[in-house]
This record gives C-alpha cells, sequence and structure tokens, in this order.
C-alpha cells in the first residue's frame, strides 16, 4: 500500500484554514475534505492512520470493550452504535473484539460508499444520519436495541455539537457502555457551550456515569506537531 502512495506528501506548517496533503504533483486536498479521501481506497488509513499516526480508533473501541468487561457484559450479545463511523476502522475493532453486531452512522454518504466497499460485513447497518438532525436518523435506528455507543473524533467543533452527544446517548438504555474520544480543546468546562460543561451537565443528571477520562495523543500534524484528545468511558445512567 505504501507503493501506491509513495507520492502522497503532507503539507505544512497548518495555516488558518487547516491542514493539506499533495496527492500528486498538481492535486492538494485539504486532511479534512473526507469525500475526496474517502474516494481512494485505502488513502484515508495510509494518511491519518500511518503517516499521522491517529490512535483514537484504537483507543475508542479499547476503552468501549474495557467498559462492557467492566460492567459483566457479554459483547458477544451486544448492538453497538458507532457514531461517526467514517471508513468503519472502529466498528472492524470493536467486532475483532467479540462485539456481534454494529451500526455505523456517519453524516457523509461518502463514508458509508468507502465503509462498504473497504469493510463489508463489518456493519449490521450504516445510516447516512445526523444527530443535530435527530428525527429521521432515530427513525432509520428504531429497528435496533443498542447495547452501547463507540465514537472516534466524531464529536466536536460546529458539526457535532453537544446536543448531538446527549441525542446519541439518548437512544441507549440505562447500564449500556459508552466510549469517546474528543479533541481536549473542546472538553474546557470553563466553557458553557462546549463538551466539558455537557458531560458534566450529563453526570450531574444522572444520565451518564464516568469510569475513565483520560488525555492521549490523539495524532500528530502534517508538521509532527501532537494533537491531544481525550477518552471518555462510562455508562449510561
Amino acid at each position: 500500500m505504501a507503493d501506491v502512495f509513495a507520492g502522497v506528501r503532507l503539507l505544512g506548517p497548518p495555516v488558518t484554514d487547516g491542514e493539506y496533503i499533495a496527492l500528486s504533483e498538481h492535486q492538494m486536498v485539504h486532511l479534512h475534505e473526507y469525500a475526496r479521501i474517502y474516494a481512494v481506497p485505502g488513502l484515508y488509513e495510509h494518511v491519518v492512520q500511518e503517516r499521522l499516526q491517529c490512535r483514537s480508533p484504537g483507543v475508542a473501541a479499547a476503552g468501549f470493550l474495557r467498559a462492557a468487561a467492566r460492567l459483566g457484559l457479554e459483547p458477544g450479545s451486544m448492538t453497538v452504535l458507532d457514531v461517526g463511523a467514517g471508513t468503519g476502522l472502529v466498528g472492524e475493532l470493536v467486532r475483532r473484539g467479540g462485539v456481534a453486531q454494529v451500526v455505523g452512522v456517519d453524516s457523509l454518504p461518502a463514508a458509508r460508499v468507502a465503509s462498504l466497499r473497504d469493510r463489508p460485513g463489518v456493519y449490521a447497518d450504516y445510516v447516512v444520519g445526523d444527530f443535530l438532525r435527530d428525527d429521521a436518523l432515530r427513525e432509520a435506528l428504531r429497528p435496533y436495541v443498542f447495547g452501547g455507543l463507540v465514537s472516534a473524533g466524531a464529536f466536536g467543533g460546529k458539526h457535532a455539537t453537544p446536543q448531538a452527544l446527549e441525542n446519541a446517548l439518548a437512544v441507549l438504555p440505562p447500564g449500556a457502555p459508552v466510549a469517546f474520544t474528543i479533541d481536549e480543546r473542546w472538553m474546557d468546562e470553563s466553557d458553557p457551550d462546549g463538551f466539558g460543561a455537557a458531560v458534566e451537565r450529563l453526570v450531574a443528571a444522572g444520565g451518564l456515569a464516568v469510569m475513565e477520562r483520560t488525555r492521549f495523543q490523539h495524532r500528530v500534524t502534517t508538521t509532527g506537531e501532537p494533537i491531544f484528545y481525550q477518552l471518555v468511558v462510562g455508562r449510561t445512567g
């Protein structure tokens, strides 16, 4: 695979509108221009997982499996919701960990296409939807009885706000294991509109019990600087 992408270069330093990669001498793409990146089989994994050393999928999947074990739940009997499923890395990892069935959700149709192309059979279903536009997505998920939720880097910024997190958790029954990773910049509890404050509100209201909250290196930038995220592991209340 490395030979296929021998011409791919990381461009830096990051500027005001983010990081870029050069696909060829004449073609440049923004790192978060997912539809274009997903369209090339294996490109996302090569750039983000290999070159930028992204750890969030593995950290989130392992955190979820720890939570299930701590709660005495059998993964082989669970249907798990993977929010922001992308090309299916997290779904593949929790399936390897013994989870019986995973349902993916992503707001991008290109993510669904890439996942079904590159990881056929990982998901029992893959729904294109947005937890901020909740009604249609809830209807699509209605046939499933979810036993847990996992998410790697999907929440944050303006595209998946704390309300999206609360809406996603609302599809779970009480006592369900949860694991998600979020950029630590959005976990500042002094920001009333941030995820840190939202997590504290969920805990105070009894909607979430936090079992782990740890800082880890999510990946490096295109110029090698570390980006740190937080892993939140818990159970619904």
